[in-house]
């Protein structure tokens, strides 16, 4: 049965309650907290209802920063963020001047697109901080954006589909970017049963 607009709503705010409310033991000096050095900058979307699950993904493995470029008709859609505007930074700005402040600051500027450049995204060399620049649902990345970065990287794909959608490809690079990190620099998660996957030998460093 299809759920009508004003259910999906409070049905969504009721799961943000309970998000807020469940995660009462993790709050305390949360904004404290080490995060990632990973920031986000999307370029405009094409299709908004990205911003929210881009903004809950940043969250998952807590990112520096998410930078969203404005729609050209100034639509916002972050349905779906389950409370993380809550937790994530994020800000407006444009997608080309956030790129310029990035690499002024001696960020690694990496581009998530595919073109002669790109190399596949898990034997890219990634080092921090660092900015993953990505495109729009229907455009993609805009070249001239691209050759700003330093590096392309890409997801190797087997089927038909060309490519996928923006949140999902987002997921699947900064997952690997962050386990890299984790690896490296010994960055655990918050909550224990995620701790709990990364250390099976039950050494935790909590």
């Amino acid at each position: 049965m299809r759920i009508n607009y004003r259910e999906r709503v409070r049905r969504m705010r009721a799961l943000n309650r309970w998000a807020w409310s469940s995660s009462e033991s993790l709050r305390e000096g949360y904004h404290e907290r080490p995060r990632m050095p990973i920031e986000l900058v999307v370029c405009p979307l094409g299709k908004e209802v990205n911003h929210g699950g881009i903004l809950r993904l940043a969250e998952a493995f807590m990112l520096e920063r998410v930078t969203f470029s404005k729609e050209s008709d100034g639509a916002e859609d972050f349905s779906g963020h389950r409370g993380a505007d809550q937790w994530q930074p994020w800000v407006w700005a444009n997608e080309f001047e956030a790129v310029s402040l990035a690499k002024t600051a001696g960020r690694q500027c990496v581009a998530l697109t595919l073109n002669e450049r790109a190399v596949a995204f898990d034997t890219f060399e990634y080092t921090w901080p660092c900015t993953l620049v990505v495109g729009s649902e229907m455009m993609g990345l805009p070249g001239q954006l691209a050759d700003q970065c330093d590096g392309i990287v890409a997801i190797p794909m087997f089927g038909v589909m060309a490519s996928l959608n923006v949140a999902t490809a987002t997921g699947i690079v900064v997952q690997h970017m962050a386990r890299c990190y984790a690896d490296e620099m010994g960055f655990q998660p918050l909550r224990e049963e995620s701790a709990r996957l990364l250390n099976p030998d039950g050494k935790l460093s909590f």
